[in-house]
């Protein structure tokens, strides 16, 4: 009968809040081989040194120049490798997932390969040869991503993950964000009252900075006057962004060709720059091997997780997903929507992002389901800033950045329980927005979960999910997999010279956090401690009392 009350008070998330700050809840350590607790000891410790954290790049760089990589990367396979990712193959993580599944746990599954600038191997290739060389390498990867969206499959509401910068040439993806971040820039400075709007003349102006074919041709005021039309829906004679940018877009094959340069002289004379043939080209076989990711995982019933990446990337990216969701969200059904967006609430502009992708998404009648994290390349934003004199993207301190990520939850938890929005069965058929918190900070995750209980959101409606990576916090994670809340683990793989980047990233973004978790480390020692006891009881033939409180699954 007791087992029964306190399985209730799981289902209900009654109690979730006591368990999550209760220090002493082992749940998250409890049913781990004795190795794997020896083995996250070890990262968990060897991360709090910040000296060797900062030079494991300069370390892993050396050791292939001078080619002694193997016993390297035999050491970050038995260390780093073990505790953060599932295998090399997508095939490895399966035991990975049915092991987390036990626990109430879903897996993102994800094939941790990227791609960033680096122009010092492209020296000695003609534009040709590098177009080649990365949409062949964009083919590989992207039949890589459908085994991965097939394996995610085998276990019932499992995520895939994408990185867009995998999915073509990261020059084309900062050529894209260049221009849309212009054309952006260009529109809020032709507002001249200030009130998000542009006229007809205004909207006019904007579309002839754009480097078309169709500059010098009578036809171009034909053309003008027709986007103009289909972007006044509301037929006041005025235009904002969201619609201004739904209607003028790379995405669309009507209106693709405004962005073409025909030459390297009209790039330099235009106000907004602009794309060669092939580039264009190049982004639209982007989009298809997109698509064609999407169909499969829509039949499979796989969501995909958009993975954020630099932001010097990011609305290239960003692009990329809401024509995508606009095209895959659009449909309710019982497991939610297929295409989720990640917003790294750690940049300035994050907030103000979500908030107009969210009503890009109602006017267009499609479900935002957006991931929250505080973002995982501050060292290197940071370092480019500087470098190149830009601002800095990121908050001002850590205070500003949980200012950003509150503010984020508190404004998709406002719109998902909105009375004129809100039905009784308030499922993922009815809701506009679907939340994901991904995040490390115990702090969020109590405080979503209070905020949860104060809407009356159910845990098990899944229209709030939490995410953490494989490795970390599983406390937190073993946790609301026992209240039955959504909550899911990144599963990363890949070869380990692919992986490297994501465990150094692992390394260094989060050796603040790995350092301070001191609670994650005492549950570790006292499991072990505890275990350490029980055998030499055993051997002794004494009796066992347990030295601290152990919650059960």
């Amino acid at each position: 009968m007791e087992a029964t009350a306190n399985n209730s008070l799981s289902l209900t998330g009654g109690n979730v809040v006591q368990d999550l700050k209760d220090e002493h809840n082992r749940i998250g350590v409890e049913k781990k081989s004795t190795s794997d607790l020896l083995l996250s000891m070890l990262v968990y410790k060897l991360c709090t040194f910040s000296l060797l954290v900062d030079l494991a790049p300069k370390i892993i760089h050396l050791a292939e120049m001078v080619h002694l990589t193997p016993p390297v990367y035999w050491v970050v396979r038995k260390t780093f490798f073990a505790q953060f990712c599932g295998g090399e193959t997508a095939e490895d993580c399966i035991g990975t997932m049915k092991s987390l599944g036990n626990g109430g746990i879903g897996s993102i599954l994800d094939l941790s390969i990227e791609v960033d600038l680096d122009e010092s191997d492209l020296d000695s290739q003609t534009p040709e040869e590098i177009r080649s060389r990365f949409n062949k390498s964009a083919d590989n990867i992207a039949g890589q991503i459908s085994t991965c969206i097939a394996t995610a499959s085998h276990m019932a509401k499992s995520f895939a993950a994408i990185k867009v910068t995998a999915m073509g040439s990261p020059f084309l993806l900062q050529q894209i964000s260049n221009t849309l971040t212009v054309l952006e820039s260009r529109f809020r400075a032709m507002d001249q009252d200030k009130d998000g709007k542009v006229t007809k003349d205004e909207f006019k102006q904007l579309v002839k900075m754009l480097p078309s074919p169709l500059q010098n041709h009578d036809s171009m005021d034909a053309v003008v006057d027709q986007l103009f039309k289909e972007a006044d829906k509301d037929k006041d004679g005025r235009v904002d962004w969201v619609d201004f940018a739904c209607t003028v877009s790379l995405n669309r094959d009507e209106t693709r060709a405004l962005f073409t340069i025909e030459n390297a002289d009209q790039d330099v004379a235009t106000v907004i720059p602009g794309l060669s043939t092939e580039d264009l080209d190049d982004y639209k076989r982007l989009l298809t091997r997109m698509e064609k990711l999407c169909d499969q995982a829509e039949t499979t019933r796989t969501r995909l997780m958009i993975d954020a990446e630099q932001s010097y990337f990011q609305p290239a990216i960003d692009n990329v997903a809401l024509h995508l969701q606009e095209h895959y969200n659009h449909t309710p059904h019982a497991d939610g929507p297929l295409i989720f967006n990640t917003y790294q609430m750690y940049l300035k502009d994050a907030l103000g992002r979500l908030q107009q992708d969210y009503t890009r998404a109602q006017r267009n009648n499609y479900v935002l389901a957006a991931k929250l994290v505080r973002g995982a390349y501050m060292v290197s934003e940071r370092r480019r800033a500087i470098e190149l004199g830009l601002e800095d993207p990121i908050c001002d301190g850590i205070e500003a950045t949980h200012v950003s990520y509150n503010a984020g939850v508190d404004f998709m938890l406002g719109e998902m329980t909105k009375e004129e929005k809100k039905d009784d069965t308030q499922s993922m058929k009815s809701s506009p927005v679907v939340l994901f918190v991904a995040s490390h900070n115990k702090d969020s995750v109590i405080r979503t979960c209070e905020r949860m209980q104060d809407l009356k959101v159910s845990p098990q409606s899944e229209l709030v999910m939490f995410g953490q990576l494989m490795g970390m916090c599983d406390q937190i994670s073993y946790t609301l997999g026992q209240h039955g809340y959504g909550i899911y683990k990144y599963v990363p793989y890949g070869p380990i010279h692919h992986v490297i980047p994501y465990l150094i990233r692992r390394a260094q973004e989060n050796s603040s956090v790995l350092g301070g978790v001191a609670v994650e480390r005492n549950l570790l020692w006292e499991e072990l401690k505890t275990r350490f006891t029980a055998s030499r009881a055993q051997i002794k033939g004494v009796p066992v009392v347990p030295t601290g409180p152990a919650t059960a699954m």
